[in-house]
Formats: C-alpha cells, sequence, structure tokens
C-alpha cells in the first residue's frame, strides 16, 4: 500500500513539475483553455507514473 502511495505521489510532483516547466504544449480541447490546462496535466501525470512505478520498485524496493 505505501508503494501505491508513494508511485501516485512521485507522479504527482513529476508531472506537475513538467507542467510548470513546458506548459500546456498538447491541444487536447481546443475550446475550452482552462480544460486544456486540466487535461494536460492528468496527461503529464499519467505519463510520469511508469517512471515513478520504476524508481519505488528498483530503487526503494531492491533492499
Amino acid at each position: 500500500m505505501a508503494a501505491v502511495i508513494m508511485t501516485t505521489l512521485i507522479a504527482f510532483l513529476l508531472g506537475g513539475g513538467v507542467w510548470l516547466l513546458a506548459g500546456s504544449r498538447l491541444s487536447l480541447d481546443a475550446e475550452d483553455r482552462e480544460r486544456n490546462d486540466v487535461l494536460n496535466l492528468v496527461g503529464y501525470i499519467a505519463a510520469a507514473l511508469p517512471f515513478a512505478f520504476v524508481f519505488v520498485f528498483f530503487a526503494l524496493g531492491g533492499s
């Protein structure tokens, strides 16, 4: 359970950081700018999930 929470937390931090640095580069909803920002943030977090999982699984679970 702790690994799931840690993976989710790291994914949120990575995705949020990428969103702050890169901004809303993806055009997921061209009509509504605020919704496009939220969808970009969700997309960045979803893209960060595999990296966070690998980090938690190998770096912290290896002991």
